[in-house]
């Protein structure tokens, strides 16, 4: 495990020495600066656990310099140290921001208990950020149900790539759960007990990823009222999944390659770089290599991010794991709805073994809810599913010889489909309640 970096703040020479000496004897890898401008730069530029900051520098003090270094990571604790005994000044420090306030003459046994504290605290809270972006419902299915060679095959190789820091590059159709497999990669990887934060690159202009990607620092452009922390800084020694980053602007590909080999960004509106951790793991349903000689994906990001590539089967090469696949997800809902268990007929596992499945297992998810909220019984049949809203499925027939049931169903099964099956979201767009959604998937049903 890398040791903590400390960045010790003072223009006193025995000072800087004496904390120094003593940091590295308990293991602290430690950086100095003797001035504000030179603190400022090094924290810039580098990545810091904690910083021990003199009250009085030459050219500046630490309440003035301290706004600036929590504007660039406000996570890192800060040390003030000082001669000057205060309580208004305590109280100033701390309100900016400071995690402890120390008074010279240093007690360094005692400076050492506080930033061990501080780290403590930090990893702490690091962790708990860590938990909550992977404890969300959604994010616990597991990426290898099923006994087939081609599930088993991607389990040899994320258990892999997983041991490794390099990016990774998933590649599968759209529903296939590769934003499953990145997670599982995350909570595999060294980086467990860090955060992973993801960004969709589909659909977004170049100015939003550009802001949410790096962030921004207050006026940097109209309607930027104050600073905002971008993902790759948020992400700092985690993971930052980047989904669709096929669909990705080329503007904003040579800073994404930048940040992955220099590990440092700069935010819009900022004059200097600063240094970033992070682990890549990118996905994709297009042919990258073919966007590359399209001009539409850069080379040079295209190599650097494939050095470890794993694709993820469609569903329908994998049909004798459709059984496990359907019930498990059967489980799920009705886990979620608080519904009796349930399970599904030899002719309705047919029915779906048989079907091509083009909408994978986003796909499959969305038969099995439409399914369950229309049963009447404690086993699925055949009947039950139904394969209206599937791509290949849908009828071709006009919508103006449909009858008016024939249409409301055509048009609820349309919106379940676009909302990913998330009934709640499908609900609030038909503007109904749940309760009513539920209530009229069963009666189109009979």
């Amino acid at each position: 495990m890398a040791k903590a970096k400390i960045l010790v703040v003072d223009d006193d020479e025995t000072i800087l020495f004496a904390i120094r000496d003593f940091l590295e004897l308990h293991g602290f890898s430690v950086d100095e600066a003797a001035t504000c401008a030179e603190a400022e730069a090094r924290y810039r530029a580098d990545v810091y656990d904690a910083v021990t900051l003199d009250y009085s520098l030459p050219d500046g003090n630490a309440i003035d310099l301290l706004p600036r270094l929590k504007a660039i990571d406000p996570g890192v604790p800060i040390v003030l140290l000082t001669a000057h005994a205060r309580i208004e000044l305590a109280v100033r420090a701390i309100q900016l921001g400071a995690e402890q306030f120390l008074v010279k003459p240093l007690d360094l046994p005692a400076l050492l208990v506080v930033i061990q504290r501080a780290l403590e605290n930090q990893r702490n809270r690091r962790k708990q950020l860590a938990r909550d972006s992977l404890e969300q419902p959604q994010r616990a299915v597991d990426p290898f149900i099923g006994q087939s060679a081609a599930i088993r095959r991607l389990e040899e190789q994320s258990r892999l790539a997983a041991a490794t820091e390099s990016p990774i590059l998933i590649r599968g159709e759209t529903g296939t759960g590769k934003s499953e497999l990145a997670r599982w990669l995350h909570r595999h990887s060294s980086r467990a007990s860090e955060p992973m934060l993801e960004l969709n690159c589909g659909g977004f202009t170049r100015e939003f990823l550009e802001t949410e990607l790096f962030g921004h620092e207050k006026g940097a452009f109209t309607g930027a009222v104050s600073a905002k922390v971008g993902l790759l800084e948020a992400a700092n020694r985690g993971t930052v999944f980047l989904d669709e980053i096929g669909d990705m602007d080329v503007q904003i590909q040579p800073r994404i390659l930048k940040a992955l080999e220099e590990k440092r960004f700069r935010r819009l509106g900022a004059v200097q770089d600063q240094k970033v951790d992070f682990r890549l793991v990118a996905a994709t349903h297009q042919q990258l290599d073919r966007l590359v000689q399209e001009q539409r994906f850069r080379s040079d990001l295209f190599y650097r991010i494939s050095a470890i590539q794993i694709f993820v089967p469609p569903l329908r090469e994998r049909a004798e794991d459709i059984p496990t696949f359907a019930q498990r997800i059967l489980d799920r809902l009705t886990g979620e709805c608080g519904r009796e268990p349930m399970r599904l007929s030899a002719s309705a596992l047919t029915k779906l073994q048989d079907h091509s499945w083009p909408g994978n297992i986003r796909e499959l998810r969305n038969v099995l809810e439409r399914a369950l909220m229309g049963a009447r019984s404690p086993e699925l049949e055949a009947a039950d599913l139904d394969f209206a809203a599937s791509p290949q499925g849908q009828s071709q027939e006009p919508l103006s010889s449909l009858t008016l049931k024939e249409l409301e169903r055509h048009h609820i099964s349309q919106v379940l489909q676009e909302e990913g099956g998330h009934v709640d979201r499908a609900a609030k767009r038909l503007g109904i309640p749940r309760s009513t959604l539920y209530q009229k998937l069963k009666s189109l049903r009979s």
